[in-house]
Parts: C-alpha cells; sequence; structure tokens
C-alpha cells in the first residue's frame, strides 16, 4: 500500500514540476492549451472581434478551365476565385467549402495592416516613415523606425535564431511551434511581449519575416486613431470594398485583435477588397494617394528583385514573363500560412483569390487561368 502511495507521489510531483516548467519556460503551452493552432475555417469557436461591412451582392463566377481545376485539386484547394474590371469571372469551391463559409486569412491581413498604416501617413496622422516607434506607441516599443517594422527590417529578438547560412530567413516559426516565438505572440499579445522586444544589430537592416513587426503596426493605428483595429479597418478598407460582416481572432489575454492573423471571411470578400486595392477605391474617395498607391502596388525593383519575391511594405512582388504566355508584367500579392493568397495584376485589372491547405504554383496557376 505505502509503495502504491509513493508511486503515486511521485507521479503527481513529476507532472507538477513539468507543469511547473511549462509555467517558467513556456507559459505560452498552456495558456494556448485550449485554442490551439487557427484553423483554417471558421468554427464560430473562441473569441472575435466584428469587422463591419455592407455586403454588396457579387454575381456567381464560371467554372474555371480545366487545368487550373486540376492543380487546385492536386493542392487541396478550398476556393479559387477570379474577377476582371469589378466583375466575377471565375469561381470554384474545395469540399464542404462554399460563397459563404468564412476562411481564416492568416497572413493575408498582414496586408491590409500595412495599407492602413500608409493611410495613417497620408492623413497627417503619422508624421512620415522615419518616425520613431516610441513617439507613436511609447517608451516601451523598441528602438526601431516605422518604416523598420513595415518593411521587416527592424531585427527584432524574440529568442529565435534563424540558420547561420540565410541572413533573409524569416524570424517565424512557420509550424507555429507551441514552443516559437510566434506562440508567445499568438497567447499574450504583442503588449505583453514589448518590455522584452529589442532591435539584434546582426539581423537589423536585413529583410527577417516576422509577425511581431504587424503586431506593432497594429499598435500604432490604435494609437493615431484612438479606435479599436477592427474598426478601422471596417472604415478604410471593408466597408468601401462592399465586403460582408467578418470575424477577426480577439487575444484573451491583451483584448485586442491578432494584427497579424486571423481574419475570418469569405474569399468573395477577399476579392472585393483586393479589387478594391487594385483599383485604388473611388476617384472620390481614394485608399491611397495615387503616388503613395503606386509605390506600394509597383514599387521601383529590378527583374531579380521581383524574380525573388521582394517585400515591401507589407506587400510581396513578383514579375510574369515566360515567354510566349500571354499574362505578362509585374504584380502585387498577399501571402498567408498554407498557400492563401490574393493575387493583384494591375495590367490586367484582375484580382485571383486563393485558400488551400497547401501551397499551389503561383506562375503556373496564373498561365493558366489565362491562356490567351
Amino acid at each position: 500500500m505505502r509503495r502504491a502511495a509513493n508511486i503515486a507521489f511521485a507521479a503527481v510531483t513529476v507532472l507538477a514540476l513539468a507543469g511547473g516548467g511549462l509555467m517558467l519556460f513556456a507559459p505560452q503551452v498552456p495558456a494556448l492549451w485550449h485554442e490551439g493552432f487557427p484553423p483554417p475555417v471558421w468554427t464560430g469557436e473562441g473569441r472575435f472581434a466584428l469587422v463591419e461591412g455592407p455586403d454588396l451582392p457579387l454575381s456567381k463566377g464560371a467554372p474555371l478551365p480545366a487545368p487550373a481545376v486540376q492543380r487546385f485539386e492536386a493542392s487541396e484547394g478550398r476556393a479559387l476565385l477570379v474577377m476582371r474590371d469589378g466583375h466575377l469571372l471565375h469561381e470554384v469551391y474545395g469540399p464542404g467549402i462554399g460563397p459563404g463559409t468564412r476562411l481564416n486569412s492568416y497572413s493575408l491581413v498582414k496586408s491590409l495592416v500595412g495599407v492602413m498604416v500608409l493611410r495613417a501617413v497620408a492623413d497627417g496622422r503619422i508624421k512620415g516613415l522615419d518616425t520613431p516607434l516610441r513617439a507613436l506607441i511609447g517608451p516601451e516599443a523598441p528602438a526601431v523606425t516605422l518604416r523598420e517594422v513595415l518593411d521587416m527590417t527592424s531585427g527584432l529578438s524574440l529568442g529565435y535564431e534563424p540558420p547561420k547560412d540565410d541572413k533573409d530567413a524569416p524570424l517565424d516559426d512557420a509550424d507555429f511551434s507551441p514552443f516559437g516565438p510566434v506562440a508567445r505572440l499568438h497567447a499574450f499579445g504583442i503588449e505583453h511581449l514589448l518590455p522584452r522586444l529589442s532591435p539584434d544589430a546582426t539581423l537589423r537592416g536585413d529583410f527577417h519575416y516576422q509577425s511581431a513587426n504587424t503586431a506593432l503596426l497594429g499598435l500604432v493605428l490604435k494609437q493615431v486613431y484612438n479606435a479599436p483595429l477592427p474598426q478601422v479597418l471596417g472604415d478604410q478598407i471593408w466597408h468601401p470594398a462592399g465586403a460582408a460582416p467578418a470575424e477577426w481572432r480577439k487575444n484573451r489575454n491583451s483584448g485586442s485583435v491578432s494584427a497579424y492573423c486571423c481574419l475570418f471571411a469569405t474569399p468573395r470578400d477577399w476579392a472585393k477588397v483586393g479589387d478594391d486595392l487594385l483599383r485604388n477605391g473611388t476617384a472620390a474617395d481614394p485608399v491611397l494617394p495615387d503616388g503613395l498607391w503606386r509605390n506600394w502596388i509597383l514599387p521601383d525593383l529590378t527583374p531579380d528583385a521581383r524574380r525573388a519575391g521582394a517585400y515591401g511594405w507589407h506587400l510581396r512582388h513578383d514579375v510574369l514573363d515566360r515567354a510566349g504566355e500571354a499574362l505578362q508584367g509585374p504584380f502585387a500579392y498577399m501571402a498567408g500560412h498554407g498557400g492563401q493568397a490574393v493575387y493583384l495584376l494591375p495590367a490586367t485589372n484582375t484580382v485571383v483569390v486563393r485558400f488551400g491547405a497547401r501551397p499551389q504554383l503561383l506562375h503556373s496557376t496564373l498561365y493558366e487561368l489565362f491562356p490567351e
């Protein structure tokens, strides 16, 4: 009897020590225990903030060309939509997904946060991109500029070391490890991490993809507009685009939304938003001043930089230049975990929205959609 009691006591002790170790060295693990990895499809479970929109009607798109369908299905696609000149040309969904299904944006929403920061500069709420972050957020902010955060060249240290042989490697762990920096950010919010954020001199100045940068931009927007981030997004982008109400994941510890992730909206709404950004709103209500908009969507880049997928102002850039193809020219795109993408093709006034379980070959998809 005593031996059994000793074994039980030892087991409880080990569990207690393990739990204490987790709380000490990885407190994000128990904090995220119930939420887990952000799901790809809306379940309604969790805490969310509403992004308001009018849900303007959109006519149904036609089926995709056969080659594009095959590539879509092979990559476990969930949705693929093509909009040109404001009209939905093609529309297809994977099993269990339909026009009204809300899907997780993952990092697509980062690009919208970047646009809103540029809008804040245009509105005069921020003096310029070289403004120190501390002048916008307060003394707890890291000693970097707004431009460095917007370009993801701030080199903020969160205890994650990139591979030594890849100077541009992400500072995020792409697989959302429960022991990685994104998990800590996701569990507690950027407000909790502010005191420990500082630029690493060996990383600063080089591009390193890192969600903490976008989280800081979210704080900036909340401060300069004196409004919650979902309200700013709704007023500036979601409502003017005619998108339906969406749900943005709210951190249960900080009470703020996750600026870098997890806006649940339909692919149709992303097509509307992409089209509005591609057209720069309307003449009466532009998203950005024309010059700033052009520098955002089609910056002056070398061909090699474009082909390498250059990143600037929270938007990625590429070029279609395969000989013999009908579709040509530079374009911009938003990208999210697992292959979520919104392509903005200025030369043809075209937006392509793609959601799926795995990435789909970018250029091949576009060439198949427009073979002539």
